[in-house]
């Protein structure tokens, strides 16, 4: 438990690079100053009702399908009466509509499409069963020609053009050729860039409806109950564009 009061009554858990110091900010590593270190799956470390808003984007999705009530739960906990928590995670819904509309075009031979197919498969599966950082995203996004760069930087927003000029500046990377160790695979399974579980609106919905919320609604990067929220840009950079566009944001209340 952390001593003494939060610093602020607004709390970014997960917060990773993506943090405004007007917020308490917590990650599993000092990402910033500020940021207070700590494993999350251990609870929140601050007493019963000690903040207005709580806030965890693409955080969720890395924890075991089991932990997410419980984490949910502390998030309800940790919030004063009629406070604001707000979720974003990827959106289940939107990633298997595209990948139907891909395979249905794909299949008719458009080849736009069948880049966009192929992508779309990566978004479904490689954060879940990849081996080594990155993935096989990664190699795909590090092709010198990138044949759906557009729909891709569509998917993937600020955060996705950032990863993308970061790759071009680096150079190409290639699928390592030797294999890991049991010890390496198990170790990179546990460092937290797997994704556990997915979530659409009706699974996050009855989740946040299972660990005690109420006033429960889908909303925009652009909109929030929290009158202020904009002006932290934490879901949307200050020209106005949003950072995880793949996302589903959603809004509850204590």
């Amino acid at each position: 438990m952390v001593s003494g009061s939060p610093a602020s009554r607004y709390i970014n858990l997960g917060c990773g690079g993506c943090y405004h110091p007007d917020w308490t900010n917590v990650d599993c590593q000092v990402t910033g100053p500020g940021v207070i270190a700590y494993d999350l799956t251990q609870g929140i470390p601050f007493p019963d009702e000690s903040f207005s808003v709580a806030y965890h984007s693409h955080l969720l999705e890395h924890l075991p399908k089991s932990a997410a009530e419980p984490f949910l739960r502390e998030c309800y906990r940790v919030l004063q009466p009629s406070g604001t928590l707000r979720v974003a995670v990827p959106d289940l819904e939107q990633i298997a509509r595209l990948y139907l509309t891909a395979l249905e075009k794909a299949s008719q031979g458009d080849p736009e499409w069948s880049a966009n197919y192929e992508w779309i498969l990566l978004e479904m599966y490689d954060q879940v069963v990849r081996d080594r950082s990155g993935g096989e995203m990664l190699v795909y996004l590090s092709q010198k020609s990138l044949p759906n760069e557009a729909f891709v930087l569509s998917r993937l927003g600020v955060e996705g053009e950032q990863m993308l000029a970061s790759i071009r500046a680096s150079g190409s990377v290639t699928r390592p050729d030797s294999p890991q160790t049991p010890e390496q695979a198990i170790a990179f399974r546990q460092c937290g860039e797997i994704h556990q579980w997915m979530y659409d609106r009706h699974s996050l919905g009855i989740l946040l409806q299972k660990a005690g919320f109420r006033d429960i609604k889908v909303c925009t990067a652009f909109d929030s109950r929290m009158a202020d929220f904009g002006q932290y840009c934490l879901d949307t950079t200050p020209d106005g564009r949003v950072r995880k566009a793949d996302s589903l944001f959603m809004e509850a209340s204590k």
